[in-house]
């Protein structure tokens, strides 16, 4: 498991920036080696103009084609929409992100409230 937060003052849209997002993720995952990655996103529109087998005419299209390449370079590579509600860890890092100074990556750690709200994520019937 891994996490990141990468401060980016220059997008002005929700869209394109969880399209960068998933974009910078998907590059994290390939510099780490990580083969089979699962990667979720509470933009419902982002995944699925990325899961899409028809041309993308979003404003978002130079990264979801640049992640749909991306993940080629996996053995396994699945994209996934989850609802905000479902996701209080990702909230959580991001809030944490905000307060950093730099840009933030960790691999396989991860500040203890943001491993509580994971943990009550999954006892609330979400699977990992």
């Amino acid at each position: 498991m891994g996490l990141g937060f990468q401060g980016h003052n220059l997008v002005h849209s929700v869209v394109i920036a969880e399209a960068h997002a998933i974009l910078h993720r998907l590059q994290f995952a390939l510099d780490l080696g990580f083969s089979n990655v699962i990667l979720e996103s509470d933009s419902r529109l982002v995944v699925n103009n990325i899961q899409k087998s028809s041309e993308d005419y979003s404003e978002s299209r130079p990264f979801t084609w640049d992640a749909k390449n991306l993940a080629m370079k996996f053995q396994c590579c699945r994209f996934q929409f989850i609802a905000r509600e479902g996701n209080g860890a990702a909230h959580v890092m991001a809030v944490e992100g905000m307060r950093a100074e730099g840009d933030l990556f960790s691999v396989e750690d991860a500040p203890l409230k943001a491993l509580k709200v994971a943990d009550s994520d999954c006892r609330s019937g979400r699977p990992p």
